[in-house]
């Protein structure tokens, strides 16, 4: 029977409200105090380097000019005055809010005493919010990207004003249809574009960019910290994560479990811009999609293969190079458990089920299955594909069939949290208590404040992650530039899978040539990032390359130029213009001869001749590298097909 409403419900409705409002107040002053103190030097390494890389960037004779640091210095500065006008203005605007709400309420209530069908049309007739404008950086990026794509769909795009929408539909049914594009994440999209546009993330942002900074100029010490041009990227970077910690926001809930695609390149469909969520080495081969889970409740994720031949399996048409389901556990991602091409068990039809349980499987059971621990977070899904054109992701969803109910403490993601979540996951009681405040709705700024705390451990994260690329593991010294380690496997990648890692420094006339063997793996891939470790525009320009899409050499070796200039090879993997970066060589399918690194050199581009085999470059008059981008291109688009929406 439905309660007549009263007082002290309302006043506890505004109290919550007012103790997140008021909770989110304290945290944008801490991060006001944060990013105004030099000390974020010391956070952003780890250890006492506020005074060791402050003396190091001063007196080393290669550290960048103080003239060079100041743009960035004062930009920051002048985005915080304007950060903490909008702090005071949201302020006053929210206390008018509450004021105005709590007469309008008064009024409501007293006019209608007892009346909940009349309470329920107040409530309803209330005016949305409108939307947050949209962030000028990711439109001016998504623009460019929307303009590109229509540009290679145009002549699929009938005029507006004389095409019905049934030839429209026709259109469209032409074009392929990326599995990727469901409801459920182009929600997630949408979502995570409003979410970075909050004040919280805005200002976090500048925070994460001060601290990426002074991590740069500690971390590439070798060569002088970062240049003019990655300085440049900093704020794409920076904008990047922002996108990534906006979906992982909205993956803390293992409650509400859903497949989300995310450290995915800007695209443009179904009518939405989407700025890029990349992160820490992307892979451009790869699709990741990430979904929550927790050892308290059962799922089931789905998939299905299209184009399925029972009688060839994974070597089949279509299929992806590689596919994999790793389950990770706490904040650092490790990985608990995977199930790969070669243990996934898919029917005629190329569907699947993976059974999803904190308990052992059930007897007899047969079918795949991933038991949860209890610091499970997360299911990452991985679908490599060596070959753009002609592979295709496979779709996938997930159900939760069992478990407590979805709650507040769930919404925060408190399973998530070191210590506190496997507790609350091992006792049943604990359980039950956190299950009993009911999920409350998002508002756009409580999602904004979550996402800041999530980006925030960047600050950390990203140093990490360089260091992969700068530090020696076995000695712990700084890495000299254009060293390519031996292939060896590391916990912050893929766990099946073995990695080379380092980072380069060339002028225009140079190239880093590296000859690899891949032994037995049936895929490697040769990347190339900015220092914020993330990629470029690898569409247009072939900024990466695998073993499908490379030149082989006569013997069964690879041989990669890597430079800023066209050096005329069919190997030439591009920086993109940059003379400084990292290049995360991955090797995947391995078998049991290991890849190794046969050779590396800098070597200036008029000596490659005398390097390289007569088949390693382009004869004259052959468009190879037309055809290459313009297969890069189709490719890309496939993964965001189809481009023309009703």
């Amino acid at each position: 029977m439905a309660k007549t409403p009263c007082s002290h419900s309302i006043d506890t409705h505004y109290g919550r409200f007012i103790g997140r409002v008021g909770g989110l107040a304290v945290a944008l002053g801490i991060g006001v105090a944060i990013a105004n103190n030099p000390g974020i030097a010391s956070a952003s390494d780890g250890q006492d380097a506020g005074s060791e890389n402050t003396s190091a960037t001063s007196e080393s004779s290669g550290a960048p000019s103080s003239k060079k640091a100041d743009p960035v210095i004062k930009q920051i500065h002048s985005q915080l005055n304007d950060v903490r006008d909008r702090v005071e203005s949201t302020r006053s605007e929210v206390r008018s809010a509450i004021r105005d709400a709590r007469k309008t309420t008064r009024l409501a209530l007293k006019a209608n005493a007892g009346t909940n069908s009349a309470v329920a049309q107040t409530i309803k007739s209330t005016p949305k919010a409108p939307k947050p404008a949209p962030n000028p950086a990711l439109v001016a990026v998504a623009g460019f990207v929307r303009r590109e794509l229509e540009q290679a769909v145009t002549p699929a795009r009938a005029p507006e004003s004389s095409t019905s929408a049934a030839a429209v539909a026709e259109s469209v049914t032409t074009q392929a249809v990326s599995p990727l594009g469901t409801p459920e994440q182009r929600d997630a999209e949408q979502t995570a574009t409003e979410t970075v546009n909050t004040l919280p993330v805005q200002l976090t942002k500048l925070v994460l960019k001060t601290g990426w900074y002074v991590t740069a100029l500690g971390e590439y010490s070798e060569v002088g910290g970062p240049d003019e041009d990655n300085l440049g990227q900093l704020s794409r970077a920076v904008d990047e994560y922002a996108m990534g910690a906006a979906f992982q926001q909205q993956i803390l809930n293992p409650m509400t479990p859903r497949a989300v695609m995310q450290v995915a390149p800007p695209h443009t469909w179904y009518g939405q811009m989407v700025g890029g969520s990349r992160i820490l080495y992307d892979n451009p081969d790869t699709i990741y999609r990430f979904m929550p889970v927790n050892k308290t409740s059962t799922y089931v994720i789905r998939g299905r293969f299209e184009n399925w031949d029972a009688t060839q399996g994974f070597n089949g048409t279509n299929q992806p190079t590689d596919t994999t389901f790793s389950l990770l556990t706490g904040l650092s991602g490790n990985t608990a458990a995977v199930i790969g091409q070669d243990k996934l068990k898919v029917d005629e039809n190329g569907e699947f089920e993976i059974l999803v349980s904190g308990d052992p499987p059930p007897a007899g059971y047969q079918g795949n299955y991933l038991q949860l621990t209890s610091d499970s977070t997360l299911i990452a899904a991985r679908d490599t594909l060596a070959d753009w054109n002609d592979e295709q992701p496979m779709s996938l969803s997930i159900e939760r069939i069992s478990g407590p109910p979805n709650s507040f403490l769930a919404q925060m993601g408190i399973f998530t949290i070191p210590l506190i979540g496997p507790a609350v996951t091992d006792s049943p009681l604990l359980t039950q208590l956190v299950s009993i405040v009911p999920p409350l709705p998002e508002l756009p700024i409580v999602r904004g404040a979550v996402t800041s705390v999530i980006m925030l451990l960047g600050l950390q994260m990203e140093r990490d992650y360089i260091r992969v690329a700068t530090v020696d593991p076995a000695t712990g010294e700084q890495r000299e530039p254009n060293v390519v380690p031996q292939p060896t496997s590391n916990a912050a990648f893929l766990s099946t899978q073995l990695q080379s890692a380092g980072y380069f420094q060339l002028e225009d006339n140079q190239s880093l040539v590296v000859t690899i063997d891949p032994g037995d793996s049936g895929y490697f891939v040769v990347p190339v990032t900015n220092d914020w470790t993330i990629t470029d525009n690898y569409w247009d320009q072939p900024s990466s390359l695998n073993n499908e899409q490379a030149h082989r050499n006569a013997d069964g070796t690879y041989t990669f130029v890597i430079s800023p200039t066209d050096s005329n090879t069919k190997n030439w993997v591009s920086t993109g213009g940059l003379n400084q970066g990292t290049f995360s060589i991955r090797f995947q399918d391995l078998g049991t001869t290991a890849p190794r690194i046969v050779s590396y050199e800098v070597v200036d581009n008029d000596q490659l001749s005398s390097k390289l085999p007569a088949d390693a470059f382009i004869p004259a008059g052959d468009p190879y590298r037309q055809d290459q981008i313009a297969d890069r291109q189709a490719g890309f688009n496939n993964r965001f097909a189809p481009f023309v929406q009703t």
